[in-house]
């Protein structure tokens, strides 16, 4: 028989089980987009376990992760970073814009109001973010912008295709940020959305949507040419 203190136990281990495998995948995730991990460098689970001090489990979980994002590729000689291509990067980014867009012109017509008040919140939290001068937060409340937009849409396989693709392309983000003036015209461009999100006007939600996607992929492939 189980007890509450045996399933709380194993909540628990299961919790900093996952904690761990975030906090590797993103140690892992930072070397390879700094260049200090360089493209087809091998990153065996063994190399992996040993560095951290886990088993080969977590240190699987957390290269899987980085494969779920397309920075880590697995070979017939094992798994090595990802050299990253220009052209493929280019279509999966741009099936990603024509996805979301759908997916959000949906949302915008099929969310109920408390939905719109959480994106509401959010749409809040990015510019009270920005204001703070909080780049790194204003990333993930940004991609938990997106990611609600699609989500609302009620469609199982709108959605599944998005996360799918998002995550071989989220790792860009953070280039796109460098650029300058461009956290203050993210701000702008999501409060436009959002306002046409929530007056249903769902037409126009996938125009500014393609428009700020399109343009936010332009800026990234600039970094494919340095």
């Amino acid at each position: 028989m189980t007890t509450k203190g045996d399933e709380r136990s194993t909540v628990n281990l299961e919790f900093r089980r996952e904690t761990l495998v975030d906090r590797i995948a993103t140690i892992l995730e930072q070397r390879i987009l700094s260049g200090e991990l360089v493209p087809n460098s091998k990153l065996s689970e063994p190399k992996v376990a040993a560095e951290f001090g886990v088993s080969r489990i977590p240190a699987r979980e957390s290269l899987q992760r980085l494969e779920e994002k397309n920075l880590v590729r697995l070979t017939h000689s094992g798994r090595v970073v990802n050299q990253f291509n220009r052209k493929d990067f280019q279509e999966i980014y741009e099936l990603k814009n024509v996805v979301e867009a759908f997916g959000a012109m949906l949302g915008a017509k099929r969310a109920n109001t408390p939905q719109l008040a959480q994106l509401q919140e959010v749409t809040d939290l990015m510019e009270l973010q920005f204001q703070r001068g909080d780049l790194e937060a204003l990333q993930l409340t940004n991609q938990k912008f997106h990611d609600l937009m699609v989500s609302f849409s009620k469609n199982e396989k709108v959605i599944e295709s998005f996360t799918k693709l998002v995550k071989q392309v989220r790792w860009s983000t953070e280039r796109s940020f460098r650029r300058p003036n461009r956290p203050a015209n993210t701000i702008k461009e999501h409060r436009e959305i959002f306002e046409a999100y929530k007056n249903r006007q769902g037409q126009k939600v996938r125009e500014l949507l393609e428009r700020h996607s399109t343009n936010n992929l332009q800026r990234i492939l600039t970094h494919f040419d340095d």
